[in-house]
């Protein structure tokens, strides 16, 4: 209902529509030069603010240029000086200081600086409960507290502390349902796209709702062709849903960055497409481009350690052995990607190239072929190793669940995972855990969905825990509603 009103010192003019259109497209340059011809005649316009923080939250996500954070997050505590001289009868002006807090608490997050970030967390969270009790019709609100409900609702138990701290509460089907109101309110059609990326996200790391998927590829349509974020989200939606070559036609298709932000990690994803389809040339030359031209850290691990993987599926043990060393004198270890690369180089060890071939077209949604690869795998060795046999087991399961054997064949192959890689460091038994206890829970079983989300979440120590005890607490979430 608000949000095609104009307050006093928040005026959703022309300008602003149009600024927030260009920095949603990532043309920074197009954006400011129209928040400065708006300040030349409304300097006390409140949206002016918000946007220019938009452009430094999107530029330190995007580029992760510590400098341009270090040198640019003083003006986090300006912008809020200065909202709070505009109209505070307005539901966008404790609006804008949340979504202020909000984009720094995420900004510095990508730097570890998780004190200052809950303490911005908490403050956005209690701004926008109060402004949805003063404005209980702004539905533009939903969007900080989708966000928030969401992702509280699975928080790693690492970051436990931040609820019990600070008394907030989280609802990952009270966030979506959040997230919804505004994607769906046509009065708040500007925010579809920043919507779209937000929800589609969060589903896709909380949920298994494929149908919600194949909707916002629906949704985005051929937009991904003119805006970056949905080129992104569009692509990372066909690759959840298993269509790798429709992910590489997005990514390949994607608008021209010659006046926009460069979006550098579009170009790893690209090259892990690639990957996933065995194109080892092409990908080999993508993941080059990216460690050429990206000035960030996080995934620099990876993407070295993905041409190593590549060199040893070609043989080639010099060039293996060169990348391995990159992996770990180069980049930082903030990721659970760059993390596991780290320790595979420090251990100088890969898993079989058969088991490598199998996943990554598993990955890519090519599961006959990937069924041919692990075939190959199980005829030539023995399996001595308990960590490859938990790998074999897992991927077997996970092949034989894609192409629909019987349930009995499925179960067997994770139990199998689950005995032999009980006590390992890799993630294939915990994963195993998590899997089962999906099926269960597709099955309304869910006293044995229950068991197996919590066995999961009790194992520690292995790769990707954070990602997979999220996955599993958010399990633990859906089916105690």
């Amino acid at each position: 209902m608000y949000s095609q009103i104009s307050f006093a010192s928040f005026d959703l003019n022309s300008n602003i529509k149009r600024s927030y259109s260009s920095i949603m497209n990532l043309e920074f340059d197009v954006a400011k030069n129209i928040l400065e011809k708006e300040r030349n005649v409304n300097p006390e316009n409140g949206f002016i603010l918000l946007h220019e923080n938009y452009i430094d939250f999107l530029t330190i996500i995007i580029t992760e240029d510590f400098n341009y954070f270090d040198t640019h997050k003083t003006y986090k505590s300006e912008r809020l000086a200065s909202i709070n001289n505009t109209d505070n009868l307005s539901p966008y002006f404790l609006y804008s200081k949340a979504e202020i807090n909000l984009q720094w608490a995420f900004a510095r997050l990508k730097f570890g600086q998780y004190a200052k970030a809950s303490i911005e967390i908490l403050n956005a969270y209690r701004m926008l409960e109060e402004n949805k009790i003063l404005f209980p019709e702004f539905n533009l609100n939903n969007k900080g507290l989708g966000l928030l409900h969401t992702l509280l609702g699975a928080i790693p138990d690492e970051f436990s502390w931040i609820l019990n701290m600070t008394n907030l509460n989280g609802d990952i089907a009270l966030g979506i349902q959040e997230l919804n109101l505004v994607l769906n309110d046509t009065n708040l059609l500007m925010y579809e796209q920043e919507t779209l990326f937000i929800i589609s996200f969060l589903r896709m790391n909380l949920d298994k709702d494929k149908s919600a998927y194949i909707m916002y590829l629906h949704r985005i349509g051929d937009r991904y062709k003119e805006n970056i974020l949905l080129n992104f989200t569009a692509a990372r939606l066909s690759y959840t849903l298993g269509q790798n070559d429709k992910c590489i036609k997005i990514l390949s298709d994607r608008p021209s960055s010659l006046s926009k932000l460069n979006f550098y990690y579009l170009d790893y994803l690209q090259a892990m497409a690639y990957m996933y389809k065995l194109d080892l040339h092409s990908a080999k030359k993508k993941f080059r481009y990216f460690l050429t031209n990206y000035n960030g850290n996080n995934y620099v691990k990876s993407a070295y350690h993905k041409l190593a993987v590549i060199s040893f599926l070609q043989n080639n043990q010099e060039e293996t052995s060169n990348n391995l060393n990159n992996v770990v004198v180069k980049g930082t270890l903030y990721i659970d990607e760059d993390k596991v690369s780290f320790k595979d180089a420090q251990e100088n060890k890969l898993s079989h190239p058969f088991l490598i071939k199998s996943r990554l077209l598993y990955d890519g949604g090519y599961y006959y072929q990937s069924l041919s690869e692990i075939k190959q795998f199980i005829k030539l060795l023995d399996l001595s190793s308990l960590d490859m046999q938990a790998e074999y087991w897992y991927r077997l399961a996970r092949i034989y669940s894609k192409l629909d054997y019987d349930q009995k064949d499925i179960f067997d192959s994770y139990n199998m995972s689950l005995e032999k890689g009980v006590n390992s460091k890799k993630y294939y038994a915990p994963m195993s855990a998590l899997q089962i206890a999906l099926i269960y829970e597709d099955q309304n079983n869910l006293s044995k969905a229950k068991h197996y989300f919590k066995s999961c979440i009790s194992m520690s120590g292995f790769d990707y825990q954070r990602g997979i005890h999220q996955k599993a607490k958010a399990g633990l979430n859906r089916i105690s509603n």
